[in-house]
């Protein structure tokens, strides 16, 4: 049984903008990750909990795992067969 494909634009235009916001949604994942890295260290040095570099580093920590193992999932190729 051969594969089917589908030729209409819409929805290869489709499938273009959802592999673009999945890529976005992993930048921002880190971003924000960062972010809030950054905001625990300041609120640390001003009195604040440990708690929160902590809590930021862990945050950014697992985003960042997170984008790298979509990324390279990405980029390998397709198993031909």
């Amino acid at each position: 049984m051969s594969a089917v494909t589908c030729h209409d634009p819409a929805v290869i235009n489709l499938s273009k903008i959802a592999r673009l916001a999945d890529i976005l949604l992993d930048v921002v994942g880190v971003a924000v990750g960062s972010l809030l890295l950054v905001i625990g260290i300041e609120t640390y040095h001003d009195g604040g909990s440990v708690g929160w570099p902590i809590a930021g580093s862990v945050l950014f920590l697992v985003n960042l795992w997170v984008a790298c193992r979509r990324f390279t999932r990405r980029r390998k190729p397709a198993p031909s067969s």
